[in-house]
């Protein structure tokens, strides 16, 4: 697989597919640490060198699980994590989540640091709070390597920042559906233009773009005689392009980061026709017009004070509107008849919570509201009712007496 140096820091070499630590396997709400062991090793075996982490990830448990695999592996892989912006009050709170950080890995270095999920009215808060001054500082006393921001916001935004201070590298959401989303395709060129190293997240749209795909969308396919995978042939896409250095997958299975593997060492840069990339134009504007609520399954907004699975219905939702699903997996994954409480989108108060949390700038309560129109029937809350009085406990005397 090709390694790809970066441009301030000729000591450090990252192969063109990372492993991004969000989407690690779990297990009763908690990382799955043997699948996940596995899937580390084995991807480290294989030429990944290049993990990507961040302090909330897992609800702040992902960091200290890899303080294991750094222990043993270090020489093999570089490191990355995020400081949690969205959680600085202060010039103190800079250095004490660094150094809070760098215990949780076990590391007297990060390899590369971001200013995690970035905005305009982020950054200039930080600014007040000195930033450029703690980032320089921390480079100098080797505490870091290398320093950049992760981003969701707007493209004018996104030059604002990237102008400000010698960034080593960026982080932005990117794939072939998502070229005009948040920085988008423009940033992605003013960021290798100016010599600021691009990595890659979402490159599959929290999995809409992966082996499940739409009649419409296989349809072409077939049409244009595509034998690869929907998850291979969007990698492929991505793989392609000369500006990005690093392309992060949240890789499940083996099977997924053997292929995943083989598709970076199979395509290179600008091997793509201009036929091909029209077929990729082609797919874009179906899934444009099918894609209801653009959420990827990040979670950010998550725990809902109020008890509701946002992604959850989110996906419920747009599984009906691409793949015309009915609302049976919604009503069990959501009543909270196999365990715990209903997380259903009813029970939303519009509290308005989650709104500032939301990378892709969602309305959420208002999102919410269509969920519920479209997908609980009229009574449905007296239903979930009955779920929680009789249907749960019936569940629960089944499924022990089977």
């Amino acid at each position: 697989m090709m390694q790809i140096p970066i441009n301030n820091n000729p000591e450090y070499e990252v192969s063109h597919l990372g492993f991004g630590a969000m989407r690690l396997p779990t297990k009763n709400g908690r990382i799955d640490k043997i699948r996940a062991n596995e899937l580390l090793n084995y991807a480290i075996d294989n030429g990944i060198n290049y993990i990507d982490t961040a302090y909330i990830y897992h609800n702040g448990e992902c960091e200290s699980f890899l303080k294991d695999i750094l222990n043993k592996r270090r020489s093999d892989i570089y490191i990355s994590t995020k400081l949690p912006v969205m959680f600085v009050k202060s010039k103190e709170d800079l250095r004490d989540f660094l150094e809070k950080q760098l215990q949780k890995l076990g590391v007297e270095c990060i390899d590369f640091y971001y200013l995690h999920s970035l905005n305009l009215d982020q950054f200039n808060k930080l600014k007040e709070y000195g930033i450029f001054e703690f980032l320089d500082e921390i480079k100098a006393e080797g505490k870091v390597k290398n320093v950049g921001f992760s981003f969701h916001d707007n493209f004018n935004s996104f030059k604002t920042i990237a102008d400000s201070y010698k960034w080593d590298m960026c982080l932005l959401q990117y794939n072939f559906i998502d070229i005009d989303t948040q920085a988008g395709i423009r940033g992605i060129r003013y960021a290798y233009e100016k010599g600021i190293n691009v990595f890659v997240m979402e490159p599959l749209k929290g999995g809409l773009l992966s082996d499940n795909v739409p009649g419409k969308v296989a349809s072409v396919m077939d049409d244009e005689n595509i034998t690869d995978s929907p998850a291979r042939w969007a990698l492929k896409w991505l793989f392609n392009q000369k500006e990005i250095t690093c392309i992060l997958s949240g890789m499940n299975t083996i099977d997924q980061i053997t292929d995943n593997i083989k598709t970076a060492t199979d395509t290179q840069i600008n091997s793509i026709s201009d036929t091909e990339l029209e077929v990729y134009d082609k797919i874009k504007s179906i899934y444009d017009d099918l894609i209801k609520i653009p959420c990827t399954s990040c979670r950010y907004c998550m725990a809902c004070p109020h008890g509701v699975d946002i992604p959850e219905c989110f996906k419920c939702y747009n599984d009906k509107m691409i793949f015309n699903r009915g609302s049976g997996t919604y009503m069990v994954q959501l009543s909270g008849l196999s365990g715990g409480s209903g997380s259903y989108a009813s029970k939303c108060v519009e509290c308005g919570v989650c709104i500032s949390k939301c990378p892709q700038h969602i309305d959420i309560p208002n999102e919410l509201k269509t969920v519920t129109k479209e997908m609980e029937m009229p009574g449905f809350k007296y239903l979930m009712k009955f779920v929680e009085v009789i249907g749960k406990p019936v569940y629960k005397f089944l499924t022990t007496h089977s």
